[in-house]
């Protein structure tokens, strides 16, 4: 029997976070997030379409999610995804503004990521400082000048990324205001696209729930923007079952068969329809 030391299991896990970001999540996990995690399938196909976009095997570099609400969208695109790529991904020069309808989300975003990276488990295997006078809420910056901005949908300036996570642009709130899915469509025409850092290869994601037919994701889907769509709805829909340019597929085969029933129940999603 070989008797590893904590310097082993430590390299041990650095390999293997930077082979799977599912398996960083689920290290990560119980550092910022009270709640014992439940893992998913689904949970499984966002992360392996993530690291598919970082790899460069979706084409476009453009990422739509569409997701059910409490699929843990936020945490893995807006949170795990930002602290992975300063670590086991080594790329801590990356530079990831996180955007959502209302600042308020997008801070929290920021908050979660800043209490990962600073964790006494992150800092042993991928150590490095964040900037005294440049580690705010809204922005910090680390000592390879990568950073995390956050920021409302509607105040998306001045600071370029190479990857530009939307969460949700649009709330269901406001989602049948014509005038609000307007603004929402207008900054992902003419405003996100020219906060690239490198056009050609720096990536966008964005992941919301369906809300309206002309809201930011059927906008993209039926314009042509480029974007891969990865589609897992809450109950399965044999005609409305996606394949991504990655070989993925829905695993389901019944329809209405649920997307998360530990979670999500028959009862549960009958009671919130």
């Amino acid at each position: 029997m070989v008797n590893l030391t904590i310097d082993d299991a430590i390299e041990a896990e650095r390999i293997l976070c930077a082979r799977s970001f599912a398996y960083f999540v689920k290290r990560a996990w119980p550092h910022i997030i009270p709640d014992p995690l439940v893992w998913n399938w689904h949970m499984d196909a966002i992360c392996e379409h993530m690291q598919a976009l970082h790899a460069g095997d979706i084409p476009s570099n453009r990422l739509l999610i569409n997701v059910p609400p409490g699929a843990s969208k936020s945490t893995l695109v807006g949170v795990m995804y930002s602290a992975w790529l300063w670590g086991p991904a080594g790329e801590p020069w990356h530079r990831y503004i996180g955007v959502a309808h209302e600042q308020g989300l997008a801070v929290r975003d920021n908050r979660l990521t800043r209490e990962l990276v600073q964790s006494e488990w992150y800092q042993a295997r991928w150590p490095f400082s964040l900037k005294g006078y440049q580690n705010e809420k809204l922005y910090f910056e680390n000592d390879a000048r990568g950073f995390r901005h956050a920021c409302a949908i509607a105040s998306i300036t001045g600071r370029r990324g190479h990857t530009i996570g939307i969460d949700d642009p649009l709330s269901p709130e406001k989602a049948h205001s014509e005038t609000h899915r307007e603004t929402a469509l207008r900054v992902m025409a003419e405003t996100i696209p020219l906060r690239l850092n490198d056009p050609a290869n720096s990536s966008i994601v964005m992941v919301m729930q369906r809300l309206h037919e002309r809201d930011p994701a059927g906008y993209v889907l039926s314009d042509g923007l480029g974007y891969e769509h990865l589609l897992i709805p809450m109950e399965f829909e044999p005609d409305r079952r996606v394949h991504t340019c990655i070989g993925w597929t829905d695993p389901r085969s019944d329809e209405g068969e649920l997307m998360f029933p530990e979670r999500f129940s028959e009862k549960v999603v009958e009671r919130d329809k």
